[in-house]
């Protein structure tokens, strides 16, 4: 007889039992730590000098602005945008065509933050176009968007109203609120 049969002539059917339960419990344990960790290390995605620009008169179009950064290890993307206040929010890029005339295009496959990096949304450049409002927005005033992203997923931002990301009105200049700019 070995030492392993010993042993399992030893052990009555509830002890393997508990022992196989307790060894389960020990594996789950395990898995959640090791789930809090990953999902405690984000993606390094952070949101500022949002601003968005008022509307004029009954116009119910605006484009808001900022700078995306990648501190991750991989490539985001900027999927798509949403808010509450708009029918519609498209990321859109302006380019000069050869002619010198400048065109705005949704787009299609998102705006990609490069690891390591940033990506500025600016006038003339690439930005969150937001369309179908349901009221003016005024300086001083703000527009709360969600930015869908790849890999880091929903970011909730609070955009300040204004002509610039200084004169949007964020508390630490930033022009986005402090409490919603990092995932």
């Amino acid at each position: 007889m070995n030492f392993l049969e010993v042993m399992m002539g030893r052990m009555t059917r509830q002890h393997l039992i508990e022992v196989g339960l307790a060894l389960a419990l020990t594996f789950v344990a395990c898995l959640f730590v090791a789930l809090a960790v990953w999902a405690d290390q984000g993606t390094g995605v952070v949101v500022s000098d949002a601003w968005a620009r008022p509307t004029i008169g009954d116009g119910r179009v605006t484009a808001a602005y900022m700078t995306i950064q990648n501190a991750g290890t991989a490539e985001d993307v900027l999927r798509s945008a949403q808010s509450p206040k708009a029918a519609r929010v498209e990321i859109h890029e302006t380019t000069m065509t050869d002619d010198g005339i400048m065109k705005m295009r949704p787009l299609e496959n998102g705006l990609t933050i490069p690891a390591g990096g940033s990506a500025s949304l600016k006038p003339g450049g690439a930005h969150v176009m937001v369309m179908g409002l349901d009221g003016e927005l005024a300086k001083g005033g703000t527009l709360p968007l969600t930015l869908e992203f790849e890999m880091a997923g929903p970011i909730e931002i609070s955009v300040p109203v204004g002509t610039g990301p200084s004169h949007a009105g964020g508390k630490d200049g930033s022009g986005a609120a402090p409490d919603h700019q990092h995932h």
